[in-house]
């Protein structure tokens, strides 16, 4: 089964740590959640929310560049390479402008996550105990389901789907499975 979640539906919410908006693509229904995927954006400069027990990958995707100070290591995300780390590391991010960014998270006693980013056509095999999420850097086609930019499709209950992102797009596959 595959639900397409656009865009304009996506709920707004402050960071953790009040220095930003995200919106929320998808979660389950815990509180917190022991998973979630959303878009934030980033306007300045400061320290990341903490996320103790929570795994996190973050892919930059478009807007100005993003540096992570991650306990005293540097390291500039990369626009649509995926960037994984611990959400009880101290990180601070250093921004020039403003960007947005694909994060997902999830409670490791719980949860495991897979983010790939892909720019042309790809199959995908899903395990009895997985559901993946696909949100789109341009224009992306999933199981013949037309996803806009920055639209998600949700897919559940199926054995493999198929992704064909247009030229120039690039969609980004989140693969849950539970711990």
């Amino acid at each position: 089964m595959i639900h397409h979640i656009k865009a304009s539906e996506y709920t707004e919410a402050p960071w953790k740590n009040g220095g930003g908006l995200t919106y929320e693509v998808a979660a389950d229904d815990f509180q917190p959640p022991s998973w979630r995927v959303s878009v934030a954006r980033i306007d300045r400069s400061g320290p990341f929310s903490d996320f103790t027990g929570y795994d996190r990958t973050i892919v930059a995707l478009d807007g100005a560049p993003v540096v992570l100070n991650i306990e005293g290591t540097t390291i500039p995300l990369e626009v649509l390479v995926p960037f994984s780390f611990r959400g009880e590391a101290s990180v601070e991010a250093s921004i020039a402008g403003s960007a947005r960014d694909l994060n997902v998270m999830t409670q490791r006693v719980e949860w495991v996550h897979d983010v790939e980013v892909v720019s042309g056509a790809a199959r995908f095999v899903l395990d009895e105990d997985e559901f993946a999420l696909v949100f789109a850097a341009g224009s992306v086609s999933v199981e013949g389901e037309r996803l806009d930019s920055g639209d998600t499709a949700a897919i559940e209950e199926c054995e493999s789907f198929g992704v064909i992102p247009d030229e120039g797009a690039h969609a980004c596959v989140i693969r849950i499975t539970q711990a």
